[in-house]
């Protein structure tokens, strides 16, 4: 019998890989690194131990990938963003919505970062890919505040940062709390209303809507001046 041509080898690999990072994704998001088990892995993938070692040497590999799959996941929802397309206003909404939209399409992505900022955040910290795709979001948005402060739209003294990092924490909070909502005691029919795909949207707008206040300049700005900001 004749080897496989390289390209059906390479795809055979390729979906070796991809169904044990799916996978372990569920497994490190239910039970974090020190509670997840190869075993379980393995009962629920068309491979062998021997094949997961040899594609990520060991648990904490296999661990790595996962989250830089992850990461690399809900970025894709970003990669057709322009920041400097369309008014300064338009793309700070826009980002808070692609966020929404990430977290709230792989709520296993939450579950692993608390899993990992509970120990510290020590694999993101070692990872070059996590950090290159926070440092091009991040890029993007300070593009987007500068064009914002030139224009008169945002105020001035607002950082990129505190963006950031206002954006992923009322997402991530929505999604990591949606079941301590429903245990909170509420009535029945908020209980229904919080459950139902208009209270999510409700969620999302009320975000998007919470980034674009904490920019946006305390006085109507002067008409808008040609910008810069993006042009080399």
């Amino acid at each position: 019998m004749s080897a496989p041509a390289p390209d059906a080898a390479a795809d055979a690999a390729n979906a070796v890989v991809a169904d044990i990072l799916a996978v372990a994704t569920r497994e490190f998001a239910q039970h974090g690194l020190a509670g997840a088990r190869i075993e379980r892995i393995l009962q629920h993938t068309r491979t062998s131990k021997r094949m997961i070692y040899y594609h990520f040497g060991s648990k904490e590999g296999l661990y790595r990938a996962v989250l830089e799959h992850a990461f690399d996941t809900v970025r894709r929802v970003d990669q057709a963003f322009d920041p400097c397309a369309g008014t300064p206003e338009a793309a700070v909404r826009q980002i808070a919505c692609n966020a929404f939209d990430a977290f709230h399409a792989h709520p296993e992505f939450v579950r692993l970062l608390t899993f990992e900022n509970l120990a510290g955040a020590p694999f993101l910290r070692a990872s070059e890919q996590v950090s290159r795709l926070n440092r091009r979001a991040l890029s993007d948005l300070e593009t987007v505040i500068a064009r914002g402060q030139q224009d008169g739209s945002f105020r001035s003294g607002v950082h990129a940062i505190d963006v950031y990092i206002n954006i992923v924490g009322l997402c991530h909070y929505h999604m990591a709390h949606h079941a301590g909502y429903l245990a909170g005691g509420f009535v029945e029919e908020a209980q229904r209303h919080i459950q139902s795909q208009g209270y999510h949207r409700q969620r999302r707008h009320a975000i998007e809507e919470s980034c674009w206040r904490y920019v946006k300049a305390d006085t109507p700005a002067a008409p808008a001046r040609l910008s810069t900001a993006c042009t080399p």
